[in-house]
């Protein structure tokens, strides 16, 4: 016997852990942070690109250290 067809679905990404504005999908957003403890735990957030790019250190002795490599 087959399965049923699946209904059209439309996927939210809700609000920036970051600014807390709707994120509409699109170009780098969403992106995703996670953090993984040392116990192998984790937990994945979802962002705006620009803001997780805003809130990277910027270090004078180390100049592109943090630079994400695709957006």
């Amino acid at each position: 016997m087959a399965d049923p067809p699946i209904p059209p679905h439309k996927i939210l990404f809700g609000p920036c852990c970051f600014c807390g504005a709707p994120i509409e999908p699109g170009g780098a957003d969403p992106c995703t942070v996670t953090a993984e403890t040392a116990g192998g735990k984790w937990q994945a957030w979802k962002a705006h690109g620009g803001c997780f790019k805003a809130r990277l250190a910027q270090l004078p002795e180390a100049s592109g250290l943090f630079d994400p490599a695709h957006f």
